[in-house]
């Protein structure tokens, strides 16, 4: 009786193991983990017709507190805007984030893909410090466009 009490405590021990196992592998694989490198973090979409998404934030937002700039601006290309990639400062949390809209679109529509320097990969078991930078540019940048411009989800 001792033997089967015994090997009943060894065997349901070593099924909590695996399942401890296989729970921790799902975890770390939901949290980004091969997820094969898209860099996409969270996408946006208002209800406008826009050419230029750039003037369309420049119109929103006070640009002591917010700057926009175009990805490839540096000394030599200065005044040259490309409309798909816009890198947002805020001035106030010292963050920058980068947006892509997509080339063509008519309406207001940008992917966040960068979140200082990092693409959704590089976040990594740290992904709470991404949930917290998602949400400060909700707050500052979706929030004030949202109450502009319709929103769709």
């Amino acid at each position: 009786m001792k033997i089967i009490k015994w090997l009943s405590i060894l065997v349901f021990t070593a099924i909590i193991i695996v399942a401890f196992h296989w729970i921790g592998l799902i975890f770390i694989f939901s949290h980004g983990a091969g997820s094969g490198g898209t860099g996409l973090i969270k996408s946006y979409k208002f209800n406008l017709k826009t050419k230029n998404i750039k003037t369309e934030f420049d119109k929103t937002f006070d640009k002591n507190k917010i700057h926009f700039r175009d990805s490839v601006v540096d000394n030599s290309y200065r005044g040259f805007f490309n409309e798909s990639l816009i890198i947002i400062n805020l001035k106030k949390h010292n963050m920058e984030y980068i947006v892509e809209s997509p080339i063509g679109s008519d309406s207001l529509y940008f992917y966040l893909i960068y979140i200082n320097g990092k693409i959704d990969d590089d976040f990594g078991w740290f992904f709470y410090d991404k949930y917290k930078a998602i949400k400060l540019f909700e707050k500052e940048i979706i929030e004030p466009l949202s109450e502009k411009y319709k929103r769709i989800e």
